[in-house]
């Protein structure tokens, strides 16, 4: 039996061969397009890949449902669809989250984590205490002052600069220092006082130079008195 090597022959075979190169391709463009097209639809489209639990962590004077009730998560939504940064803008609404962190956990949880704002001092409201933070955002409220924290006599208003500066002369003092405080009283930003353990007190004036008044403090506080002015802290006095 001769087989052909005619010119005829040859094109042929590289005709069909050319042909199931084509169907090939066109195969795996069609296999490759179904997948990305199944693969997005378990992303987006499906709750395979859905939400089904919610963690809350870092939280304290906050409950978990107080953050999952304002985070609005519907079960079953698409993880890959979530809009974790309108999430985390719905939760630090709560007047106590100071920051928050949103994300996603495959396959299906999303992970808040919270931090609260730290009290930094307590203002009276009616018969009860606010509890206020070092900026100034009052976000709590309490029937019995919190112990350990000194008393703001000023508005709870951050905007206030009453308010401003009864905080940013506590920020000022050394830890020991700030612990001993009992009351800051500000008439004006120009005037604060600050009110100590065994009945001391400590004439302040203005929030200028609230470093050096602190240092100057801290070194006065070892002299017996029952008064102690800082107000011109290159020539402080004391009373008894």
């Amino acid at each position: 039996m001769s087989v052909s090597t005619s010119l005829p022959h040859r094109a042929a075979v590289r005709g069909r061969a050319r042909r199931r190169s084509r169907l090939l391709a066109v195969l795996t463009a069609v296999v490759v397009l179904a997948l990305l097209v199944g693969a997005g639809w378990l992303l987006l489209g499906s709750d395979a890949l859905g939400v089904d639990r919610v963690r809350v962590t870092g939280v304290q004077r906050l409950t978990a449902a107080d953050v999952e009730e304002h985070a609005q998560i519907e079960p079953g939504t698409p993880l890959a669809r979530l809009d974790t940064d309108a999430v985390a803008e719905r939760v630090t609404a709560l007047a106590a989250v100071r920051t928050v962190d949103v994300a996603r956990r495959w396959p299906g949880t999303v992970e808040i984590a919270v931090r609260e704002r730290t009290p930094a001092a307590v203002v009276r409201e009616g018969a009860g205490w606010l509890l206020v933070d070092r900026t100034g955002v009052a976000f709590a409220s309490e029937r019995r002052r919190l112990a350990g924290l000194p008393v703001l006599d000023a508005p709870a208003d951050a905007g206030r600069a009453e308010l401003r500066s009864a905080l940013e002369v506590l920020d000022s003092l050394p830890d020991a220092v700030r612990a001993d405080v009992r009351e800051v009283s500000v008439v004006s930003a120009e005037e604060v006082t600050l009110r100590l353990s065994k009945g001391r007190s400590v004439v302040w004036g203005s929030t200028e130079r609230a470093e050096r008044k602190a240092a100057v403090l801290t070194v006065l506080l070892s002299r017996k008195a029952s008064v102690y002015d800082v107000s011109a802290p290159d020539t402080p006095t004391t009373r008894k």
